[in-house]
Parts: structure tokens; sequence; C-alpha cells
């Protein structure tokens, strides 16, 4: 339905829109962190969702104009956040482009956010197509002060290579895990996953939180985090704004 042009004259035409989703403390009471979630506002299809045209992005090699274009919106919002951390995805094909470490520095440079306030999310591919280059990505990034969590966590076939090779801060259990936790094996893989997880002394956030029960459980084994619909969908910035100066809990629990 769209082609690469299409979103090319979109990204120079601002249609990008970038909403952020509040990331928790356990008992809901506090906003720590946020993730930046990017839509296309279609003039004529109204806000489209990220699978309408990433995978054409990905696909044609524009994930990284558009990466780069939600890097920028991102940290400069960020800036009016200054008591919270902010998390960007980035594709495996970003990751591949040789001067993206240095891109990277660039833009976070110019927007005057610290580095030290910014999480990367990367898939386990984005490590695995090219072990060696992103490794030299992955210390160049580090070596800047910026945070790295691995997403989907579960999902592929080597993640708990991805433990021991990647230099994680966090990792994000993902959504299918926590939609299952009502289940006995999906609840037993959670908890082996944040039990696992604290261990080796990384950090667990918890995607697609949508029910109070699914909170209580995650609270209870011991996530840092808490990500879902059941606080907030992805909202523009000015939302955040509110949700901050508003002296009420989001949604804690006791």
């Amino acid at each position: 339905m769209y082609s690469s042009n299409d979103l090319r004259e979109a990204i120079e035409a601002g249609q990008l829109r970038v909403l952020y989703q509040p990331q928790l403390t356990a008992d809901g009471s506090k906003i720590v962190s946020v993730e930046a979630l990017v839509r296309w506002a279609h003039p004529v299809h109204g806000l489209l969702g990220p699978g309408h045209f990433v995978p054409l992005a990905e696909k044609t090699g524009v994930i990284i104009e558009l990466g780069e274009s939600v890097l920028r919106q991102a940290c400069l919002d960020a800036k009016r956040w200054p008591d919270l951390n902010i998390g960007v995805n980035v594709s495996p094909l970003q990751f591949r482009d040789p001067a993206y470490a240095e891109k990277l520095e660039q833009i976070v440079r110019e927007s005057g956010l610290p580095f030290e306030r910014l999480e990367l999310e990367i898939v386990e591919s984005s490590y695995f197509d090219d072990p060696e280059k992103a490794d030299k990505v992955l210390r160049r990034i580090r070596e800047l002060g910026i945070k790295i969590a691995l997403d989907d966590f579960g999902t592929g076939y080597s993640s708990l290579s991805c433990l021991l090779r990647l230099p994680l801060d966090r990792i994000k259990i993902d959504r299918s895990f926590v939609s299952g936790i009502d289940k006995v094996r999906s609840a037993s893989i959670v908890h082996a996953i944040i039990a696992l997880a604290r261990a080796i002394g990384l950090k667990v956030t918890a995607e697609g939180i949508e029910t109070e029960e699914q909170q209580k459980f995650l609270r209870a084994a011991g996530a840092h985090l808490l990500q879902g619909f059941l606080f907030s969908t992805p909202v523009p910035a000015e939302r955040i704004d509110l949700l901050l100066a508003s002296a009420q809990p989001v949604r804690g629990i006791s």
C-alpha cells in the first residue's frame, strides 16, 4: 500500500509522531521511564501503527532515517522530564550501519540530553547477525554512558547466550509471557527469567501489563518496572507532562 518514497516523504514532511508509554515501579505508583514509540500521521489513512510501515522501512533501508528521526525527537522531548529515563528501539539494520555509533553520539549531543538517561532497546538479532561489528558498536555505546536493554526476551533462539555475551543493563520480558501467566507453565518461566536476571545483576521490565492480577504477580516475582495498557496507552509528550504533574499515583497497589 505504501512505498519507500511515501515513507521518506512522510519523514521529511514531519508526519511521524513519537508517542511515549510510561514504565512504572512495580507497585504502579511512580513513572520512572518512558518508551518512545513511533506512529505515522498519514494524511489520508489517519494514525498508523508501526506494523503498517516499519517492516517496509526495514526492507528498504528507510529504517535508518526513520530511526534517527525518532531518536532525535525522543531526546528533545526527554529534556522536559529531567527525572525520567527514555527507551528508544533500535533496528538490527541500524546496527549494520558502520556510522551508527557516530550518528547516535552526534544526535544525543546536539539534543543536550545526558547520555546516561538514554536506554537503547535492541533485539538479539542485532548482535548475532554480525557479532564482531556489534561488539564494536556496543562498546562505544557503553563508553558514552548509554544503557542497553534486550527487548522481547524469551522469544528468540539464543536469549540465554545474549545474557552472557552482551553488555546489558536490562531485559524486557515479552508480552506473550505476561499474557499467559495465569497458566502454570508461563508463570514458572516468568519467575525463572526474573530470578536469573536478578542473579546476574540485570534489571527487569515486563511489557504488556493489562490486568491488576498480572501487576500483582510480577511485583511479587521481583520485576523492577512494569509497562502496559493497565497504566497507560502510548501518549503524546504533553500527556506525560500531565501524568508527572499529578500528585496521585498512576495505579498504585499496596
